[in-house]
């Protein structure tokens, strides 16, 4: 490790360290989220440059890295297997729209490429994850990145609170509601609250669910990667197709998958990846600025809650109409 790192480095783990141990005692906000929050608070109450600059890039960007690879052993490739065709009917499409809105809603409000597709992988698949994971293929820059996961998450906590609502407004069905709230909810957090919120079924249901959208962060990740090869390519000329990230992703969900949580390693990996994503995050929320959160903040905001209620109304949808 080159030491011009641990000044900043050692700043991000103190941020995420605060972040894990408040998250205990707020409903509704994970510690991935406090990170990034904690922060943006620290980057504007004191400026991290000089010899913390190099720790704070290398949280953002390395750490980043490591933390997406690790994210696989979450997955539970074999559980969704038993599901049959119907959850892929249903979500892939609920997806690709959610995309398509995101690109289609950021053109008509005047957003970037990049941050259009951050809000739209963040809503789609995973959240905060799915926008870091995303956000290294496009040039999004670090003020786009904070603004998509703050609106995402924020989005999603009120998602939380007003799905399980929905799902009785509309005498929906268990499984019913285990899609409405697997397909619609950006973070897994969020899922099992508003899940097991209505009972024990819907919850490990929806959960699976919301498992198949995590899993598509690699191909989604591929397809970008793809869509802007000809944007130009670093090293020397010379095009990665496939991100190295994405696929240590892909092996480590097959490992996880095989190995299951009886193992001795892969729960203490598991934990690794989201103690690593909560140095990255603090770490991006570190060079994020007040003054343009406030520029963009309310704008984002209704970017992403047009996306939200077209995710929602598509997925209602299929839903009624598959599974009435």
């Amino acid at each position: 490790m080159k030491k011009e790192i641990i000044p900043g480095l050692l700043v991000t783990v103190i941020i995420a360290a605060v972040a894990k141990f408040l998250a205990g005692s707020i409903h509704g906000v994970g510690a991935v989220s406090l990170a990034i929050i904690l922060g943006i608070v620290a980057g504007n109450l004191y400026h991290f440059g000089g010899r913390f600059a190099a720790g704070v890039k290398f949280a953002e960007k390395n750490i980043l890295t490591y933390a997406i690879v690790l994210m696989g052993f979450n997955l539970r490739l074999g559980e969704l297997g038993q599901m049959g065709a119907l959850v892929f009917i249903i979500v892939i499409p609920t997806m690709l729209v959610t995309f398509g809105s995101a690109l289609l809603y950021g053109r008509f409000l005047g957003f970037s490429t990049s941050g259009s597709l951050l809000l739209g992988a963040g809503n789609a698949v995973c959240g905060s994850s799915a926008i870091a994971a995303v956000a290294p293929v496009t040039t999004a820059n670090e003020e786009e990145i904070g603004v998509s996961i703050g609106v995402v998450n924020l989005l999603g906590t009120v998602g939380m609170l007003l799905l399980p609502l929905l799902a009785g407004l509309l005498s929906l069905s268990d499984l019913q509601s285990s899609y409405l709230i697997g397909g619609v909810l950006q973070a897994i957090g969020q899922v099992v609250a508003a899940g097991f919120s209505l009972s024990d079924k819907i919850g490990d249901t929806a959960t699976l669910i919301k498992m198949l959208r995590v899993i598509m962060i690699g191909p989604i990740v591929m397809l970008i990667t793809l869509l802007s090869r000809g944007g130009g390519s670093g090293g020397g000329g010379k095009k990665r197709y496939i991100p190295g990230y994405i696929i240590g992703f892909f092996v480590c969900s097959v490992l996880g998958s095989i190995f299951t949580g009886d193992t001795l390693v892969i729960p203490e990996l598991r934990h690794l990846a989201k103690l690593l994503l909560m140095v990255a995050m603090a770490g991006v929320g570190m060079k994020i600025r007040f003054r343009s959160l406030l520029q963009h903040g309310p704008k984002a905001l209704l970017f992403g809650a047009l996306i939200a209620l077209t995710q929602c109304g598509f997925i209602l949808l299929l839903i009624l109409t598959l599974l009435g």
